[in-house]
């Protein structure tokens, strides 16, 4: 009942709102919504009794790009820094929920760090590294893919570039264009930033593709020794900077507004050229494409118009996936990743010559994560505004008739205590209303009735009482010295610091789970 007497119902009912809420969208909605989706593997034909093939798991993660002080130019120092505190949280909760499928092996579709191809000092660069590394911790076993982006490694000219964007990209990341075979597939990464620039060279000196000489070690070189090394298992292509497709055409339901057209601006490009992408379709003959910088997901379908060399011949329908961007910062509401089966041969292969035909050999499915942002804009401050208005309330309003300390009641209590007294504790109602006074014997007498336990007067502009019967010395002195004017000017400002001392009890508990949550992820 002491809970109850000193107004704390509505503290410890916020406070327990509070956790509630900091619990389900700091952990349990990531760990809820992680768990809807699952690897594709029911595409594939099931495993046979004793055989231990599985499908291989491929993680495909786009677009992290981790921020550094310049991504946001025009805030200030303190709202970039607390941006990129928020923004790193949320990459390692989606990065947890990311690896709790025990993937085989993780590729990286590139801007892996917004601020990667600036001019900056090596050592803030390794700095730089090692907070995307420490956001991005796997087991050693894992292997990671990387391929670069235009903020890894730059696209065009800029003076802000530096000059050793590739080397240190090399450096740290590994080769920019490269093949890993998986599963009886052909994983082949490429360097669609250096493709572009390519492009640029050749168009600039107005020269077809018959007639130029690839750049050394540049993408185009590296197509076509891919291409003469003839591949005869699935090719499955990465690439940064999706492939051309005309103008207008739309990306499936998951996309969140817009489409992705073609377009170019300072350090980036929408999309491959037209021309560029048929001669990528041509020399790698890839059966599924997955793609990043654009942030949000996108499904397209391209029709090659070149007879390919595997089996099946002829012109294919290639299916191009734009990965959803890992980071809450990219521009979207809901980030996500793509998990990738590949089917081993056994079981994608008939296991009967009465099956005519072969069943897929691999299978990819979106995943979505919680909405962050929302979770800031609709939950957390509407539920602030509320806690505030709730506790302001429950201090400084009172629904109560205040009574004048002239009319005191047997024993010095007055008959509302307005939570002015020595504890500091707030008001509560008394069991007597303010027109009636209790007699020592238990019968109420009227207002203003003579009472033969209280003697009412007026003295130096207080209250003052004379008891009968043995009453409490304490109250005696207490009523006899009143309350001066002054104490009264003072109830405002108790009032505020209780208030002060209440926000602080309701966010005690909360702001020591998000701490907590917040470890944990760390």
């Amino acid at each position: 009942m002491a809970l109850f007497k000193r107004g704390r119902l509505v503290v410890v009912t916020l406070s327990i709102l509070w956790a509630i809420v900091i619990v389900w969208e700091e952990y349990l909605q990531f760990a809820y919504d992680g768990g809807k989706c699952d690897w594709p593997d029911h595409k594939f034909r099931p495993r046979l009794e004793g055989d231990e093939t599985r499908p291989q798991h491929v993680l495909i993660v786009a677009d992290p790009q981790i921020l550094d002080h310049r991504s946001y130019p025009g805030r200030g120092a303190f709202l970039t820094w607390l941006s990129r505190i928020i923004v790193d949280l949320n990459l390692r909760k989606n990065w947890w929920v990311a690896t709790a499928k025990k993937p085989d092996a993780v590729v990286f579709l590139g801007d892996m760090m917004d601020g990667g191809r600036f001019d900056m000092s090596d050592e803030e660069y390794e700095k730089y590294y090692q907070r995307f590394k420490s956001i991005f911790k796997l087991d050693a076993n894992v292997p990671q893919y990387y391929i670069p982006g235009n903020h890894d490694t730059g696209l065009g000219f800029s003076q802000t570039f530096s000059p050793y964007t590739h080397l240190r990209y090399t450096t740290h990341f590994g080769p920019k264009n490269y093949v890993v075979q998986l599963a009886n597939h052909t994983l082949t990464f490429i360097d669609a930033p250096g493709f572009v620039d390519e492009e640029y060279k050749r168009l600039g000196e107005s020269k077809r593709y018959d007639n130029w000489k690839p750049l050394k070690d540049g993408t185009l070189e590296f197509m076509k020794k891919f291409k003469a090394d003839r591949h005869t298992d699935p090719v499955i292509l990465f690439t940064h900077v999706p492939l051309y497709r005309p103008d207008g055409r739309g990306c499936g339901p998951l996309r969140e507004r817009g489409t992705i057209r073609p377009g170019v601006g300072n350090g980036y490009q929408n999309t491959l050229g037209k021309q560029s992408t048929q001669k990528l379709l041509e020399l790698l003959e890839p059966s599924l494409v997955f793609s990043g910088d654009d942030h949000d997901y996108c499904e397209h379908i391209h029709r090659s118009s070149t007879t390919g060399s595997q089996p099946g011949g002829g012109p294919r329908d290639v299916r191009e996936i734009t990965v959803k961007a890992l980071s809450m910062a990219m521009g979207i509401r809901r980030p996500g990743f793509q998990l990738l089966s590949l089917a081993p041969l056994s079981l994608r292969i008939p296991t009967s010559e009465s099956l005519a035909s072969t069943v897929h050999s691999h299978a990819d499915i979106p995943c979505l994560l919680p909405d962050q942002l929302r979770t800031y804009l609709s939950v957390y401050i509407p539920l602030g505004m509320f806690s505030l208005i709730a506790l302001a309330v429950s201090q400084f309003i009172s629904l109560r008739p205040r009574t004048n300390l002239k009319h005191s009641v047997d024993l010095g209590r007055p008959e509302y205590d307005d939570g002015d007294d020595s504890t500091g504790g707030r008001g509560t109602f008394r069991l007597f209303p303010a027109n009636r006074r209790p007699r020592r014997d238990g019968v109420d007498v009227e207002e203003g009735a003579p009472s033969p336990a209280v003697s009412i007067s007026e003295k130096n502009g207080g209250a003052t009482a004379g008891y009968y019967g043995g009453a409490s010395k304490y109250f005696q002195k207490f009523f006899a010295a009143g309350r001066p004017s002054s104490h009264r000017r003072m109830r405002p400002r108790r009032r505020m610091v209780g208030f002060l001392l209440d926000v602080r009890d309701v966010a005690v508990w909360p702001l020591g789970l998000f701490i907590l949550i917040t470890w944990w992820f760390s």
